[in-house]
Order: C-alpha cells, then structure tokens, then sequence
C-alpha cells in the first residue's frame, strides 16, 4: 500500500507516521527544512524566545533583574528551529517514510509533484497556511529571522496571536503598542478573562488602542485617523490556506473534510490548518486520525475538549463553555502561588449536570490545569469523581480541587 503525504508540518509528520505503520509513505515537502509553520515559524521559535523571558519575568518578581534582549531570544529561536526541523527527519527516516522535496499539486485525483505523477493508494494533504501579506506590515512568521534592529511596534490584533507576541516584545525591551477594534483584548472570552487580561497588558506598560481602526498607507499606520510613530507593524490574523494546486477538493476557505478527515472525493484525506483549525496539537491529532483512516484503520477525529493557550505569563488558557454553574478560584488562595509571588489572575470552573462542561484560566502554569480539567471533560468524569484525584501539595492544580469542591452538588 502506497501512501502520499504533503506537507511536513504537525500534521503531516503525524499523518506519515501513524500510516507508516502498515504502508510505504511517500511525504512531499516544498521548503529546504521539514516541520512547517509551527517548527519553522510559528508556535516552536515563538516558545524558544518566551521562554528565557518569563524566566526574567518571575525572578523580576523576587527582585532580581536579568534581561534578554530580542537578539538573544532570537538566537534561542534559530537553535530551536534547527534541532526540531532534523528532529523531524530523523524520526521520518526512522519509520522508512520517503521525503521528496518538490511542490505538489493534484491532477484528477493524482498527486503530480516534479512533474512526475505519484501512484498512491490514499492521499493525506497537510499543506497548512501561509502568513498574511499585508504591505507595511511584517508578520509572526518574519520575527525569528529579522535582521533589523527596531525598538517601536504597533501590533494589529487583540487576539490569541497578538497578546502572546505583544508580551513576547514588550519583555524583551520594546516599546509595544496593541490595536483592537474591540474594547477588550481577547474579546471572545467572557467578561472576567477578558477584564482581567486587558487590566494586565495594561499594568505592565503595554499601550492599549481599543474600540479602534488601524490603516496603513506608505508603510504609515494611522489609528483613529492619526499617525503613529512605529518602526514596525506586526499583522497578526488572517492567515491564507495553502490551497493552490488542490483546488478539485471540496473548500471554501479551508478544504472540507468529515470527523475521519476524508475530504469526499476518492481516497484523499486532508488535516491540519488547511482544514480550519489554527494550533499545531490540533494538527497532529487531526494528522494522526488521517493517517489511520488511510490505512483502513477507522477513528474520528474528536473536536470536543480541545485545549488552547496563550503562552504569556501568566498563561492564558481555556476549554469548553463558560457556561451553567461556574465558580472561581483566585490565584491568591493558593499556597504555591503565594510562595512564588504568582498570585495574578484565576481559575474558572463551569458544570452542567455535573459535570465539567468548560474552564478557563489566567496564571502561571494555565497550560497545565486547563489541560488537566480537559482530561476529566474527554473521559466524561463527574465532579464527585474528579474529586477522588489527589493533586501534590503545593502545586498550581490544587487550583482545580478547590473549584471542584465548590461545585460539588
């Protein structure tokens, strides 16, 4: 059995593998190094330059100043980016897939990549987005490789993208600006997240343009109809699907696909970005279910429950609903946080039922118990149950009991 792959990113690296299993892949990568938006541009560079920043953040807080400038933090990004990229091929390589690198197109229903047609038995497209090209303006994906020095940034976008990008340039010493049109930043969350994260971004010196337009002429942008000085503007939404070449499947925006990632037309199966979603972990599982179903395997891709954060510090982190019967948790009563001198933010638990239906969080180790809290949701634990879970002491989650014990019926 003949397996095609396009796209080396989350989603493809993940497709290869699990159909790896029982056929000979086949994956089609069109850049130099392997590992897509995410090892080479996106959420791995971004996490390499965070990192030592919120080291500098927490010891800011026991009154111990170390800084890293954006050069240091970049340097951290290209390491990274290059020992995740081999990484990549080393563990293609170790599961016998073939890596061709070539720019892929469909020709009804054939995979023709160096115009040399590839006989496949199942067809998995992982070719992802590509950034927003908006002229004045640079995007995440130029930030690891930037050449240039710059103290001013005026970034458009509240969102999930701007918040962790702004905090990212702001700590390491740049003079940062935010443009939301609405007048809260993360304006999708409820009241209290979003409250609290425009309080903070506030707080720590990030200059707040809400409920305004930015427009960009001569490589100016004007908010509110008034120049803003900046040395660079960062777009930060509206990311392209990798479409070109794969028009004959089913797409408006993003390619169609069902709960097995079958796009509906002969034996194609498509994953990742280019099917709507915008975090890597989705890519992979999405990647993971496809490469299955190519093989004969059934499973569904199962979009309930999925966990997504916003690596500033504090975290910002949520799943599911913030609805029914929620209680909240200050970071203030808990032990560890108060040691740490994190006391910022909070815990929010809702139940319907109960049972956990979604939470949201904004502090130091959010990944972690949102994370947690998404587990007791997949596997359809009650609050009786999920109390029967014995958490350290201290720790972060203990977050979670005390929200359970509120909840409790």
């Amino acid at each position: 059995m003949n397996i095609t792959v396009i796209g080396s990113g989350p989603a493809g690296l993940y497709a290869a593998l699990a159909a790896s299993k029982k056929a000979k892949v086949t994956l089609i990568e069109k850049n130099e190094k392997l590992g897509g938006t995410c090892v080479l541009y996106g959420c791995i560079p971004s996490k390499a330059m965070i990192h030592p920043l919120s080291l500098s953040y927490s010891l800011s807080k026991l009154n111990k100043n170390i800084s890293f400038n954006f050069l240091e933090v970049q340097k951290f990004a290209k390491n990274a980016i290059n020992r995740l990229s081999k990484g990549a091929e080393y563990m293609l390589e170790n599961n016998g897939v073939e890596v061709i690198h070539a720019s892929a197109e469909l020709r009804s229903g054939e995979v023709n990549a160096n115009n040399q047609s590839i006989h496949s038995d199942a067809i998995i497209v992982a070719t992802g987005t590509s950034k927003p090209e908006v002229k004045g303006t640079l995007a995440s994906d130029d930030l690891p490789y930037l050449d240039r020095d710059f103290n001013k940034v005026v970034v458009i976008g509240g969102g999930a993208g701007g918040l962790e990008y702004a905090w990212l340039l702001h700590m390491a010493g740049k003079e940062v600006s935010i443009v939301e049109k609405s007048n809260y930043l993360m304006p999708y969350l409820d009241d209290d997240m979003k409250k609290s994260i425009t309080s903070f971004f506030s707080k720590i010196g990030v200059k707040l343009y809400l409920n305004s337009e930015a427009k960009i002429e001569n490589n100016k942008i004007y908010i509110n109809e008034n120049e803003v000085n900046t040395d660079i503007i960062l777009y930060t939404f509206g990311r392209n699907a990798n479409i070109k070449g794969f028009e004959e499947l089913p797409h408006e925006k993003w390619i169609k696909v069902d709960e097995r990632m079958y796009t509906g037309v002969r034996n194609i199966y498509a994953a990742g970005d280019i099917t709507g979603s915008f975090t890597a972990h989705e890519a992979i599982h999405k990647g993971y279910i496809a490469g299955l179903n190519a093989i004969g395997i059934k499973k569904i891709y199962n979009s309930q429950n999925v966990p997504k954060v916003i690596y500033t510090e504090p975290q910002i982190a949520y799943v599911g609903k913030i609805e029914g019967t929620c209680v909240k948790v200050n970071m203030a009563e808990i032990g560890r946080a108060i040691t740490e001198k994190s006391t910022d933010g909070f815990l929010k638990v809702c139940k319907q039922n109960n049972k956990i239906i979604g939470a949201e969080a904004f502090s130091h180790d959010a990944e972690e118990i949102i994370t947690t809290i998404a587990s007791l949701m997949t596997f359809n634990v009650n609050i009786e149950e999920a109390l029967d879970l014995i958490i350290p002491h201290p720790s972060y989650l203990e977050s979670i009991w005390e929200a359970l014990l509120r909840l409790q019926s």
